[in-house]
């Protein structure tokens, strides 16, 4: 190689550095020893400022160590503090620690085994291990570098580039647990569960789709001998069905990120599964199957029983009137009796105290329990009456279509403001957004919830009442809240019983308001409660559907 003087030292470094391609193009700066020899030493110079200055904007530093068990460095970069926490004179020639004592020592082993055949290949060293720096700290660092051998073939030293690559590493070991996770999750689900690709023509078409990956419960239920026979095939061909369900609208929801969701038939098993597409990235996705043929079962047998019972109410409430009727003709008729009897007796001649025995039992007892048959005849008539309306709730069909809440609200408000106005009630209403539902059950349902607020109002203060609703993804919440005389906790769970009534003597009415109310947004598959405050007031939650929906 010539001689060798100090002038270009760096230069040879950078020069064997371009060979491992961390500058420029490789062998740039390839010289001959008479052309190094008829350099000024201001190009020299001038060459070294360069070179150092872009050693220095390295993300790593470069080295040139002996193969000996130390990796004695006679040359090592400014950048090594950054890395290692040690100055570069600190490596140098070993004066205060060898570069090995700062590799880990599960790794010091392997990276002078990888060394020897490396150099005995003559190939370039590629290497991922950990380091402890000064502060104690364990960092991973990444390794390239190759041999330097002169032109016998001797090997003289290494030279290479470390750079720092904990992010990285860390970031790495974070997926592998991430992976490891979703895997242990994707197998362990009770779900049946696969990972699709769709594939595509040249014009972007989809083509088919492909089964990439499935989970242990997939397998099971579907009898699968070898999970390995069924990657790469369609959905079609390993379910054995002439057509996908939704395929359209699945490849669809997919191809523009969405998820999507539907009830399908497994003929083969004779099962119905809850299926959801879901769009992992692009032309990705996965197929969650739930198997709900036994929900479906008992929620049709639930249903059904439902039926069945609002046919009874339906027809044990007609039937019961037939005989109410009778008694309260009846009794009309006995209290006519009653007063003919009263007018005989006048005119009959009977010793005064028969006849004042008689007049009382005429005119005073036979009355009173008259009218205690009235009283319990109306009570019943009432009774029966509300569970016609309860039955009849459940058994209309419904008319589903966008409701104008705020309009609807309006006219409920203006239905009962001869009574608001003269209890000097004040009402508020927000601009509320729009729901779907029946309009005709939904103006019943506030109705029922305004009527309430004012039956329980206290009658100490102006009652208020504050109407708001808010958007919620694929629901619309409505608040309905009134400065009343509250509901006591122990109460709270019970409103919603049939004939039920925090306040038997104070209050009118039947009971059955909040039951109705209930049972509305029940079928328009929504949700209601309550929260109060005795004396403070309540306040109704009603969530109903922002989209269109079907009954059943």
């Amino acid at each position: 190689m010539g001689y060798f003087n100090p002038k270009m030292y760096t230069f040879v470094v950078f020069k064997s550095l371009y060979h491992i391609q961390f500058f420029g193009e490789i062998n740039t700066y390839l010289m001959s020893e008479q052309t190094v020899r008829d350099f000024s030493t201001d190009q020299f110079i001038e060459t070294d400022q360069q070179l150092s200055r872009l050693i220095s904007n390295l993300p790593g530093f470069v080295y040139r160590c002996a193969n000996d068990a130390n990796w004695t460095m006679f040359y090592i970069s400014d950048v090594c503090e950054k890395v290692t926490g040690y100055k570069p004179d600190d490596f140098l020639y070993n004066r205060k620690i060898a570069f090995n004592d700062i590799i880990h020592p599960a790794y010091q082993k392997e990276l002078h085994e990888d060394w020897e055949i490396i150099l005995k290949k003559n190939k370039s060293f590629e290497h991922e291990y950990k380091i402890i720096t000064a502060s104690g700290d364990e960092r991973w660092v990444w390794e390239q570098g190759f041999g330097v051998f002169d032109e016998k073939g001797k090997l003289m030293y290494l030279e290479g580039f470390i750079r720092d690559i904990t992010e990285r590493k860390t970031v790495q070991e974070a997926l592998v647990v991430s992976e490891r996770k979703f895997r242990a999750l994707f197998n362990e689900m009770a779900d049946q569960a696969v990972l699709c690709r769709i594939d595509r023509n040249e014009k972007g078409e989809v083509k088919n789709t492909s089964i990439i990956d499935l989970n242990e419960s997939f397998i099971r239920v579907l009898g699968i001998r070898n999970p390995l026979d069924i990657i790469g095939k369609s959905p079609c061909d390993v379910l054995r069905l002439d057509s996908i369900p939704y395929y359209n609208e699945v490849m669809q929801a997919i191809s523009e990120g969405r998820n999507l969701s539907f009830v399908a038939d497994f003929e083969p098993l004779e099962k119905r599964f809850k299926v959801s597409a879901i769009a992992i990235q692009q032309d990705i996705f996965a197929i969650i199957a739930s198997d709900i043929t036994e929900l479906m079962h008992y929620n049709d047998v639930l249903l059904e029983k439902n039926k069945e019972l609002e046919n009874y109410v339906y027809v044990t409430s007609h039937d019961l009137r037939s005989p109410l009727v009778n008694i309260q003709g009846f009794s009309t008729r006995l209290r006519k009796h009653t007063d003919k009897i009263g007018e005989l007796i006048l005119a009959s001649e009977i010793d005064q105290t028969t006849k004042e025995n008689l007049d009382e039992l005429i005119k005073q007892k036979i009355p009173h329990t008259l009218d205690y048959i009235f009283n319990s005849v109306g009570k019943m008539e009432r009774m029966l009456n509300s569970l016609l309306q309860i039955s009849r709730t459940g058994r209309i069909a419904m008319n589903i279509q966008q409701i104008k809440m705020y309009g609807l609200m309006s006219k409920v408000i203006h239905a009962v403001e001869y009574q608001l106005q003269e209890i000097n009630a004040r009402v508020d209403i927000e601009d509320l957004p729009d729901c779907y539902g029946d309009e005709a059950m939904l103006n019943q349902l506030f109705s029922n919830i305004i009527t309430n607020a004012v039956k329980y109002r206290d009658n100490q203060r102006q009652l208020k009442i504050s109407i708001s609703g808010v958007s919620r993804y694929k629901k619309v919440l409505y608040r309905i809240m009134d400065n009343g005389i509250g509901i006591p906790k122990e109460h709270l769970e019970k409103i919603w019983y049939v004939f039920y009534r925090v306040d038997n003597r104070h209050v009118p009415g039947d009971g059955i308001g909040l039951s109705v109310v209930k049972r509305i947004v029940e079928k328009h598959h929504g949700k209601i409660w309550v929260e109060s405050t005795e004396r403070y007031g309540t306040t109704f939650f009603i969530e109903l559907p922002a989209l269109n929906f079907s009954e059943n």
